[in-house]
C-alpha cells in the first residue's frame, strides 16, 4: 500500500489522511461536486451553522472506516476461530487490498446524492436512489478509470459491493446481494451498518457539531476500540460484535441518533422547508426535463448541484409573475408554512387517524393549497447486535442493555398552513380537538 502522503484538517477528526489514489478520487469531478451539495438540505434556515456539505462528510466516513478496519483486523484482536474463517483474506496482500477498497467505498458512498441530498429523492424514476446513482458513477465515470490505473487495479465492482447498502440494493439487484460473500457483507457493514457503520458515526458527530447542538455527541473512540469480529454461534458465520466494555458508547450513539432525529432532522420547520423545497424542485424539473424528474443518466446527474437550484430560486423569488415565484419566496423569504398541529401520543391513542383528520379538517376550512402535512413512523430500528462478555461468551445487546432494548420508536407528524392564516387555523384546530377528542387545550 502506498504511504499516506496527504492530510487535511477536519473539525471532527482533527485530521483526515489519504494516499495518492484517494487524492485522485477526491480531485475527480464526481467527488468535487459534493462541495456543492448540502448535507442537511435547507436545515441552515433553522440552525444557521448547518451549512456543511457532503464533501467533508465523505472524507470523515473514509477516516472512520479506515480506523474501524484497522481495529477489527488487528492481529491482537482476531480470535483463532475468526482467523480460520478469514483464511486467505489475512494474507498481507489481500489485507492491503481490502483496506483500500473499504476506505475508497467509504469515501465514494455519497457521490450520487441529488441537490440538497435527501430532500427530494422521490423525484427520481422508480427504482432509483442516490446509492444506485453512486454505483453508476463508480462503474462508468472517471472514478472507474482512476481505480483501474492503480497497480494492482482496484475492481470498481468491489467498491460498489461495499458502499451500497444491501437493503437498498436488493430492490434492483437482488442477485448481486445474494452473491456477496460473508466477508464482503462484513466490510459493507463497517460503512453502512445501523449501529457501527462509519457513515452513521460521522454524520451524527458532524451534524450535531455544525448545528450547534449537543444531542449527537458520543465517544467514537471507545466505540471503535470495542469492536471485534466473532463467529456467531447461531449460524457459524462472521459477525461484527462489541466488547461489553463498549456498550455505554453504543447506548450513547443510539440515543444520540434518537435525539438528533427528533430535535434536528425532524424539526417541524425543517420539515416545512423540505416540503417547500420538494414543491419548488418539482416545478423546476418540469421546466428542464420532459418527465419532470431528476435524470438518472450519470453524466446529466453531474451537471446538477445546489447552486443550480439556488440560482433558479433567486430568479423566481425576485421576479413577480414567475410561475415558481410563490414557491421560491417560501424558501428564501421565510414565508414558510407554519405548524398548527403536532402529533401527540395521547391523541393518536384516542384516534389513530388524528393527523389525517386534522389535515382534512383544515383543508375543508382553507382549501387544499393552504395545508400541508408531514408524517414519519411509527418506525423503530432493530439494534440487537452481538456483544462479547467479560468471560468471552457471546450474547446480544438486548440481553445486556435495557437502554438499547427500549430506544423509543419514531412517530412524528405535523400539519402546516400558510403563514397568513396560522393563528386563526391554530385556534380552529384547538376547537376541533375539543370536539373530537374532548381535549381542553388541544395539546399544543
Amino acid at each position: 500500500m502506498a504511504g499516506l502522503q496527504h492530510r487535511v484538517r477536519d473539525g471532527i477528526h482533527s485530521f483526515v489522511e489519504f494516499d495518492n489514489v484517494e487524492k485522485h478520487l477526491i480531485d475527480s469531478q464526481p467527488f468535487q461536486r459534493l462541495r456543492d451539495v448540502h448535507q442537511l438540505a435547507m436545515c441552515y434556515q433553522i440552525y444557521p451553522g448547518a451549512t456543511h456539505r457532503r464533501f467533508e462528510h465523505s472524507l470523515g466516513v473514509m477516516e472512520v472506516a479506515g480506523r474501524i478496519f484497522d481495529r477489527v483486523f488487528a492481529p491482537t484482536v482476531l480470535a483463532e476461530d475468526v482467523r480460520d474463517h478469514l483464511g486467505d483474506h489475512l494474507r498481507e496482500d489481500a489485507k492491503i487490498y481490502w483496506r483500500r477498497v473499504t476506505r475508497i467505498a467509504a469515501l465514494l458512498h455519497d457521490v450520487g446524492h441529488l441537490p440538497f441530498s435527501h430532500a427530494a429523492e422521490d423525484l427520481l424514476a422508480p427504482g432509483w436512489d442516490h446509492e444506485r446513482l453512486t454505483a453508476e458513477l463508480i462503474r462508468h465515470s472517471e472514478i472507474g478509470q482512476i481505480l483501474g490505473r492503480e497497480r494492482p487495479p482496484i475492481v470498481p465492482e468491489d467498491v460498489v459491493d461495499l458502499c451500497w447498502s444491501p437493503k437498498s440494493r436488493r430492490k434492483v439487484e437482488a442477485g448481486a446481494i445474494d452473491g456477496l460473500s460473508p466477508f464482503k457483507l462484513i466490510l459493507n457493514e463497517l460503512i453502512t451498518g445501523n449501529t457501527f457503520g462509519a457513515d452513521r458515526i460521522d454524520y451524527l458527530l458532524r451534524d450535531s457539531h455544525h448545528a450547534g447542538v449537543a444531542y449527537g455527541r458520543f465517544d467514537p473512540d471507545r466505540l471503535i476500540h470495542g469492536l471485534r469480529l466473532i463467529v456467531a454461534p447461531e449460524d457459524e458465520e462472521l459477525a461484527l460484535a462489541l466488547d461489553i466494555g463498549g456498550i455505554h458508547a453504543a447506548e450513547a450513539l443510539l440515543l444520540a441518533r434518537y435525539f438528533m432525529y427528533s430535535q434536528v432532522y425532524f424539526h417541524d420547520v425543517r420539515r416545512a422547508y423540505d416540503i417547500h423545497l420538494r414543491d419548488f424542485l418539482k416545478g423546476w424539473l418540469g421546466t428542464r426535463f420532459k418527465d419532470g424528474l431528476f435524470p438518472t443518466d450519470w453524466q446529466q446527474h453531474q451537471r446538477l448541484s445546489d447552486s443550480h437550484v439556488q440560482v433558479a430560486m433567486q430568479e423566481a423569488a425576485f421576479t413577480a409573475g414567475h410561475p415558481l415565484h410563490e414557491l421560491a419566496r417560501r424558501l428564501l423569504c421565510r414565508c414558510h408554512y407554519r405548524t398548527v398541529y403536532t402529533l401527540v401520543a395521547q391523541h393518536k391513542e384516542a384516534n389513530p387517524n388524528i393527523l389525517n383528520d386534522v389535515r382534512d379538517f383544515l383543508i375543508g376550512e382553507y382549501g387544499d393549497e393552504a395545508v400541508r402535512m408531514h408524517q414519519y413512523g411509527p418506525k423503530s430500528e432493530v439494534n440487537d447486535f452481538r456483544v462479547v462478555t467479560r468471560d468471552r461468551m457471546s450474547t446480544t445487546s438486548y440481553a445486556v442493555s435495557e437502554v438499547i432494548k427500549n430506544v423509543p420508536a419514531f412517530d412524528i407528524g405535523f400539519v402546516f398552513v400558510e403563514a397568513r392564516i396560522a393563528s386563526q387555523a391554530e385556534r380552529r384546530v384547538r376547537t376541533y380537538l375539543r370536539g373530537s377528542l374532548g381535549e381542553p387545550g388541544g395539546g399544543n
